[in-house]
């Protein structure tokens, strides 16, 4: 999940690089309009507004996992840890992707993208010392009860990064 995460936060800003010279002068007005999204998105992060949060709520085949242990974990951590082929829990993941490609900037990509698959792999991490079904029902549990923080957390960040972007012109 990790270095999926890692090579699509890659992608999006190579892509993003790549079309500097067509857009150059684009790039400021693009990034005001994500921070106007980023916005908008903060408050559905906290729950003041209903908005659709880009994704695909499609699953790994539980037959693509049923191939030995280190296949079953590249398919599917490949998969999933790219972020863009199954369901997108937070908002951030799309504004951020947005953001990838329109900076530009490959290396922030890189690092954003595998800071966001270990992130996404923090529950496959913390799984590997649960003995037996019911710790791991536990602590799925537990991982769950965490999920209207993480939401509120998500939305504060969304906040300060729209915010700024709204703004970085004007202080510029």
């Amino acid at each position: 999940m990790t270095i999926a995460g890692g090579l699509t936060g890659l992608a999006f800003a190579a892509a993003g690089y790549g079309l500097e010279r067509l857009w150059a002068d684009a790039r400021a007005p693009l990034a005001v309009a994500l921070g106007a999204v980023a916005l908008a998105y903060a408050l559905h992060e906290v729950g003041l507004v209903q908005l659709p949060v880009p994704g695909r709520s499609w699953q790994v085949p539980a037959d693509w996992v049923r191939e030995g242990f280190y296949r079953s974990a590249v398919i599917f951590g490949g998969t999933v840890g790219m972020g863009v082929f199954t369901r997108v829990p937070y908002a951030s993941l799309p504004v951020l992707l947005v953001w990838l490609f329109v900076s530009g900037n490959v290396w922030f990509g890189a690092i954003a993208g595998l800071v966001y698959g270990a992130a996404r792999a923090l529950s496959i991490y913390s799984s590997a010392n649960a003995g037996d079904a019911e710790a791991l029902v536990g602590l799925n549990r537990r991982l769950m009860s965490l999920t209207p923080a993480l939401h509120q957390t998500t939305g504060v960040a969304l906040a300060a990064f729209g915010a700024f972007l709204v703004a970085a012109p004007v202080l510029a």
